[in-house]
């Protein structure tokens, strides 16, 4: 395999893993990280002259990433419900993620027609 070929599959790797990680973010978390990097596209896009090639190139897959993750939660039945979906569930915080779904539970209720499935 060329390089270029090579970095190409690393880089598409890399985005799918990311995107992977930040829909299955807790989904106060999620909220702020789109919020954030929206901002820097945002700042991206008003100072272009400023900036160089490589900063508004990453801006540009920051803008990618974040069409995708928000085409994800479009697809979601309610929010929150890929919480922790790609994450393993390691016993020693097997408590603290307990703990941490019922208050993500609290704030971000599964409807009633979709708890049956989630139990």
């Amino acid at each position: 395999m060329s390089d270029p070929d090579h970095l190409e599959v690393k880089l598409r790797l890399c985005l799918s893993f990311l995107i992977k990680e930040v829909i299955a973010l807790d989904p106060l978390a999620r909220r702020q990280w789109l919020y954030t990097y929206k901002a820097i596209i945002q700042y991206a896009d008003s100072n272009q002259d400023t900036l160089t090639q490589e900063q508004i190139f990453g801006a540009d897959i920051y803008r990618d990433i974040i069409n995708q993750v928000e085409d994800l939660i479009k697809e979601e039945d309610y929010e929150g419900q890929n919480y922790n979906a790609y994450k393993s569930r390691d016993p020693n915080y097997e408590t603290m993620f307990k703990k941490r779904v019922k208050q993500i539970r609290e704030d971000f209720p599964i409807p009633d027609q979709f708890k049956e499935l989630t139990s």
